[in-house]
């Protein structure tokens, strides 16, 4: 039994007619008929009897046609309360990013999303890049925004951007008029690190190790949790550390730090956008993953 003919014996019940019903559900008459002997050959028992002024049920059939009629109008509503909850849902994204994406790249591209899309409930978790990740691939977000290198087989990753990578030094340290910091002083400086996990020392470890160069070989005095526990460490004058240029460049231009290359050593964060390989997209998610991969769309705070 299926819901076509339960559509069909409503259509003749309602229209007294195999061929009118025929024209209101735009099928022919013999495909009307057939739905209707199919039925009466699986209920064993005959539904309508032809009579001059057209068809009439049974009383078999007018039980199957009460019960027809509430299924489909069951069906009706299911379909509705459905779409209703799409709708609302298709409002709602959740997006994850690590702490120098979202705080210092975000801001910006999120507000320009807010002022195109004003009816979008957007939010915004921020966690390190592995959390971001694990956030993504058990569906607990929609997308995810991180920095440093992505392996991982569950998940989509597309390169959306990066930044330069520099050493930060307290502003009044006697580098003044220096542009790089040598390459063999790193080792040489008390040396403060981001945690594991972070995407931003993933990076950081990837770019030293093309020059044969280990975490371990570092002074490293300390590991912290955040850029900005990071920034004032350095800036209090306990060590030097190496940061997205687009976290530092505020405290640069008030004077509280200095940012160098390191010399020989070129170096880069991705940032890349990650979501689960074959994740259903409402179309906010849709229209989000076009803004933020389209570089004449994203708008990153400065």
């Amino acid at each position: 039994m299926q819901l076509g003919q339960l559509e069909v014996i409503c259509a003749v019940a309602e229209e007294k007619s195999f061929s009118k019903a025929a024209r209101k559900l735009h099928l022919t008459q013999p495909a009307v008929s057939a739905q209707v002997q199919s039925m009466e050959t699986a209920l064993g028992t005959r539904l309508f009897v032809r009579h001059s002024r057209g068809v009439q049920l049974t009383r078999a059939g007018k039980v199957v046609y009460e019960h027809a009629r509430r299924i489909l109008e069951l069906k009706c509503s299911m379909e509705q309360s459905v779409q209703n909850l799409v709708n609302t849902e298709n409002k709602h994204l959740v997006v994850g990013a690590s702490e120098t994406v979202g705080n210092y790249a975000l801001p910006c591209s999120i507000w320009t999303f807010k002022q195109r899309y004003p009816d979008v409930n957007l939010k915004l978790e921020l966690g390190s890049s592995s959390q971001v990740i694990q956030h993504v691939v058990r569906n607990t977000i929609d997308l995810g925004i991180v920095e440093g290198p992505v392996d991982n087989e569950d998940l989509v990753v597309t390169d959306i951007s990066s930044d330069e990578l520099v050493v930060i030094t307290p502003a009044d340290a006697g580098r003044e008029n220096w542009e790089s910091l040598p390459l063999q002083e790193l080792s040489t400086q008390p040396f403060i690190l981001r945690e594991e996990g972070s995407g931003l020392r993933e990076a950081i470890e990837t770019a030293l190790a093309d020059k044969g160069i280990k975490v371990s070989d570092l002074n490293v005095v300390a590991q912290m949790y955040s850029n900005d526990a990071i920034k004032s460490a350095v800036e209090s004058g306990l060590g030097i550390s190496i940061l997205s240029r687009l976290s530092v460049q505020r405290d640069i231009r008030r004077g509280h730090i200095k940012a160098l290359r390191l010399e020989g050593l070129p170096m880069k964060v991705p940032f890349q956008l990650v979501y689960r390989a074959g994740k259903f997209h409402s179309q906010v998610a849709k229209r989000f993953i076009s803004f933020i991969v389209e570089p004449s769309e994203r708008a990153f705070c400065c």
